[in-house]
């Protein structure tokens, strides 16, 4: 049994540390015993089961980036251990202590204006601080993806960040007005001489509830969608991610540094110092390894799979103009929206002349999805590429109601030198773009035949 250790979700605020002592009351009885506590877990392990009584106090030296055994702490816990408190963990500004529950230790905190002004000092402030950075985090995504941008419906991280973002600020918005009604009533309470509101445990789980199984959920899904988007296009996946992994792990191990090594707050400084060196280091190899990765996708591939409706130059020319084939490069992917799309390119010589062919096929769940594209596809032509606040190789677009009627398509666009084609029919939407003559009636139905129908 000594050996026996398990984790639980820990699920708890850091202003729910009163209920928080009610718990491991309960699950003391039950033979288990709080070891540590981490963001989102607590390790326990196994004792015989006791009848304890639990202190979870707020040490205002402490802090999320203030080391755990600082002289302040140290002789802090002693004064707790000589009041008959024996120190167990602790975790930012709070500590956790138990005693038998036949004693009759010291309470450690008797004043409660006292203690208020220390919990809105530590604790309040920091839950509202970490509720306001997730909720900008959340509006500087809604201000990304929306208006919904077609390249969104292409991905399964796109399609998943896109429509479940707006129902994550949910229950970030009910604990902020939640904490901030709470802090109201402790300071109406403590002006009036009463009793400070303390949160209890079936209040607590509720909250958590509320708060941590969206959350949870969302993440659950948002991974599973990293790992589709991982499958079919791993060199994109890496692009997005690796800086957020790489700074992600430098700053946790930073702050394990500062929380297990330090002794001194000021250590913490020179901590950050080096985690500043070590990004500057970093930073231009990842930048050139990414750079290599974003030239060379891994998702590009040079056959053509089954089951994807492809037209080649030898299809458009019925092998008149075969030629010798330079490269060709086919990159497939699919969202949960739109399950299969691709993107093809071909280069051929025909008689000492070079001639090309780009496709982009998309094919939706519904045709609404398909207007997205379409509509995405074109305003991107007109925008051209963004460089040092220029809009560079802008398409002028037009249309033309008679190739439109001729194509038997819902909408179609042209670029004014008619050397590209959006065509919208149903749920499919086609792009292309080379050496190709739109009006040719041969041409037209072959590519209607191959990849409208």
């Amino acid at each position: 049994m000594e050996n026996k250790s398990k984790y639980v979700i820990w699920g708890f605020f850091s202003l729910d540390y009163k209920a928080m002592e009610a718990y491991l009351e309960d699950i003391a009885k039950k033979g288990w015993m709080l070891e540590k506590v981490g963001r989102i877990t607590a390790k326990f392990k196994a004792i015989e089961p006791r009848n304890l009584k639990f202190y979870v106090d707020v040490f205002k030296e402490g802090g999320p980036f203030t080391p755990e055994n600082t002289r302040e702490a140290q002789e802090y816990r002693n004064l707790c251990q000589d009041s008959g408190w024996n120190y167990i963990t602790s975790r930012d500004y709070l500590q956790f202590f138990y005693a038998e529950a036949d004693s009759a230790p010291v309470p450690i905190q008797t004043d409660q204006a006292l203690e208020q002004k220390i919990v809105q000092s530590t604790l309040w402030k920091h839950e509202l601080l970490s509720i306001i950075a997730t909720l900008l985090v959340i509006v500087f995504l809604m201000v990304k993806f929306y208006p919904l941008k077609y390249t969104s419906l292409l991905y399964f991280t796109g399609v998943t960040v896109t429509f479940l973002l707006p129902l994550l600020g949910l229950p970030v918005l009910f604990i902020a007005v939640h904490y901030l009604i709470w802090m109201l009533r402790a300071r109406n309470n403590i002006k009036k001489g009463l009793a400070i509101e303390k949160p209890t445990l079936k209040a607590a789980r509720k909250r958590s509830r509320v708060y941590h199984i969206p959350i949870y959920a969302y993440g659950v899904i948002f991974l599973l969608a990293v790992i589709a988007d991982a499958f079919f296009l791993p060199g994109i996946i890496l692009v997005s991610f690796l800086p957020l992994v790489v700074g992600t792990g430098i700053g946790m191990g930073i702050r394990y540094m500062i929380k297990k090594k330090a002794v001194e707050k000021s250590d913490a400084v020179t901590y950050v110092v080096v985690a500043i060196a070590i990004l500057l280091i970093i930073g231009p190899v990842t930048g050139s390894l990414l750079t290599k990765i974003e030239t060379g996708r891994t998702n590009r591939i040079d056959a053509i799979p089954e089951g994807y409706p492809v037209v080649t130059l030898y299809d458009l020319t019925g092998g008149a103009k075969q030629g010798k084939l330079i490269s060709r490069e086919f990159s497939p992917g699919m969202s949960p929206l739109t399950p299969k799309h691709y993107s093809y390119w071909e280069i051929r010589d025909i008689n000492g002349k070079t001639e090309g062919i780009r496709i982009n096929y998309y094919k939706t769940l519904n045709p609404h999805f398909a207007r997205i594209i379409f509509d995405g596809v074109t305003e991107r032509l007109e925008r051209g590429i963004k460089w040092r606040g220029m809009h560079l190789l802008t398409k002028t677009i037009i249309t033309d109601d008679e190739m439109k009627e001729l194509w038997d398509a819902d909408y179609l666009a042209l670029t004014e030198e008619r050397d590209q084609i959006i065509v919208q029919k149903g749920n499919i939407v086609v792009h292309l773009e080379g050496d190709i003559e739109f009006e040719k009636r041969e041409i037209r139905e072959i590519i209607i035949s191959k990849l409208l129908k």
